[in-house]
């Protein structure tokens, strides 16, 4: 396929994510891909990676110009990449077959960017605007580090299901089949592989030996220190990627709930469950009037709360257009609502782990200060000394809470913070 070609896809599937706020940018390069299966697997690398990187500097674009369209979005990217970039916009815009139509006049002309210096420091780190003074507040004057970091390219990571197998055979398989794979450097069960992989019709995976996640998520789940014979609840399980570590965790003993407001999540949960061979897991559909009757029952009460998804931006580029300032406010005062209810599903001497995907303070440390001064019943545990009794090593925080941030421990960027309810 040639380049034009190849971005004329870009193209539409941009205008697809535009088009589609609510459709992940993942999921929906999937669904283009299975109804143009004549592409071959190079093609859909390059289309893949074109789109990624658009997305990864969207800001960046809407300082000189507002992308409208898909379009516009692939005109201001190859401007912009073009001294390092061996595309010229004349050989993509020539009006061949399958490729996008020439230039007009007005296009040529509106090639000419802004002038009167660099780009702000929020343009250059590809981060939105509004959002620039909260990664400030966040993390000071290593602002622009961190958060460029969130640009580079991410890691695969795996954890091993400790029900069936360890994590030194799992090594040994994957370096059998030529795939370049790493021990984790903070979570026991992790592994790291060089590159994305589809592990979905691998042995491994299809006999549930292991389970794609970040080692950020897996430290979550072994910090909640689930034991065998708890009573435990995942009140926001998702489709499952925590219950399953923290099945695990538990020996398949005990009784663990994951619950979600949404019913397909619950189902894709079911079946994870079913491949790794856990059955100590209930799943419910959430609804007010059952929570409520699960006042002091829970020993572990997992929180990984709906948020801004800043840290998992690596991954999901397309955040960075499709977030609001409205949609924060709005996950603010969910975050409370859904602290303020876990806080009574916590048996007296039981924990509360309260956890987000996000990078902002404003979601993390400030939502437990928050917490506790309504809550004076619970305290705020060091998870210095949790991660030394769980994971027998010295934690890489310097503060009795936890943030993990691909600048510093290469995970995605990770909340953790553990409360325990005073007896």
């Amino acid at each position: 396929m040639k380049n034009s070609a190849r971005f004329q896809m870009v193209i539409e599937i941009i205008d697809q994510i535009l088009d589609c706020s609510e459709i992940p940018c993942d999921r929906l390069l999937v669904n283009f891909f299975r109804q143009r299966r004549f592409m071959g697997s190079h093609d859909r690398r390059a289309i893949t990676d074109y789109v990624y990187h658009i997305l990864r500097i969207w800001p960046l674009l809407t300082f000189y110009r507002t992308p409208l369209n898909g379009r516009q979005a692939v005109l201001g990217f190859i401007r912009l990449t073009d001294s390092n970039f061996p595309i010229t916009l004349k050989e993509i815009f020539q009006g061949e077959e399958y490729g996008p139509a020439p230039l007009s006049t007005r296009e040529q002309s509106e090639l000419a960017f802004k002038e009167g210096g660099p780009a702000p420091e929020w343009a250059q780190a590809w981060t939105p605007s509004w959002l620039w003074s909260y990664c400030q507040d966040s993390f000071g004057e290593r602002t622009f580090d961190e958060i460029q970091a969130l640009n580079q390219p991410v890691g695969f990571d795996v954890r091993i299901n400790s029900l069936r197998t360890d994590r030194s055979r799992v090594l040994k398989r994957f370096q059998q089949d030529q795939v370049m794979a790493t021990a984790t450097p903070y979570s026991p069960l992790g592994i790291r592989l060089s590159h994305r992989q589809a592990l979905q019709n691998h042995f491994l995976f299809q006999e549930g030996y292991v389970e794609v996640q970040d080692e950020g998520s897996q430290l979550i789940a072994l910090l909640t220190d689930a034991q065998p014979g708890m009573t435990v609840l995942d009140l926001c399980a998702g489709a499952g990627g925590k219950t399953l570590a923290l099945a695990a965790s538990m020996q398949n003993k005990g009784v663990l709930l994951a619950t979600d407001v949404y019913e397909w999540r619950l189902k894709k949960a079911k079946e994870r469950l079913k491949r790794a061979g856990i059955h100590n897991v209930e799943c419910r559909l959430l609804g007010d009037s059952w929570l409520k009757r699960q006042k002091n029952r829970f020993e572990r009460v997992l929180v990984d709360a709906p948020c801004s998804g800043t840290g998992t931006w690596r991954r999901n580029p397309d955040m960075k257009l499709r977030f609001q300032p409205s949609d924060l406010q709005d996950l603010l005062q969910k975050q409370q609502t859904i602290l303020n209810t876990a806080a009574d599903t916590v048996k007296p001497g039981g924990r509360l782990v309260y956890a987000t995907c996000s990078m902002l303070r404003v979601e993390n440390h400030k939502q437990v200060d928050h917490f506790l001064t309504l809550h004076p019943d619970f305290h705020l545990l060091d998870i210095r000394d949790l991660w030394r009794k769980v994971l027998g090593t010295a934690c890489p925080s310097d503060q009795p809470v936890l943030q993990l941030t691909p600048a510093r421990h290469q995970t995605d960027g990770f909340f953790i913070s553990v409360l325990e309810k005073k007896v």
